[in-house]
């Protein structure tokens, strides 16, 4: 039986086989390399975890603020917004588990009590997923680097 629990934690609050498997979790779900995945991922401010029977299952986090890169997406969509905003991302479910709402869930337990979070994607289940967690889209899509329309996503 499936049986999905959600939580908000920090990194430290991870052991060293909790960290291994978000990490491959991360870079397994192909939007981010090894090398990024292993730099930044240690320095997320908040994540998200779904368990199925104790067991991670997903990961989502509050990625570290760089403002410069913030920047470049509120050009690329063409809307302004403060660039010291955090990032909602590496939002990953592992295949067998997907279809449950687990990413809406971390994405919400994320975004509850958070000064305001953007998003990037261009997967329709995951701006569903933005969507049901109370983000909004905003601004232009504009083509990613594999030939996609991305779009940003604003929770204030």
């Amino acid at each position: 039986m499936k049986n999905y629990a959600v939580e908000s934690c920090t990194v430290s609050d991870l052991n060293a086989s909790e960290l291994a498997h978000c990490l491959r979790l991360v870079v397994d779900g192909g939007a981010v390399n090894a090398k990024t995945t292993a730099r930044d991922f240690p320095k997320s401010s908040m994540i998200a975890l779904a368990r199925n029977n104790g067991e991670v299952v997903g990961v989502a986090s509050i990625k570290p603020i760089r403002e410069n890169y913030t920047k470049g997406i509120a050009r690329k969509a063409k809307f302004i917004f403060d660039p010291k905003t955090p990032e909602l991302g590496y939002v990953v479910i592992e295949l067998a588990h997907r279809g449950h709402q687990i990413s809406s869930r971390m994405a919400a337990a994320l975004a509850k009590g958070s000064g305001g979070l953007f998003a990037t994607t261009s997967d329709p289940k995951m701006k569903s997923a933005l969507r049901s967690a109370g983000f909004q889209q905003r601004g232009c899509e504009w083509k990613g680097r594999r030939g996609d329309l991305i779009s940003l996503w604003l929770k204030e």
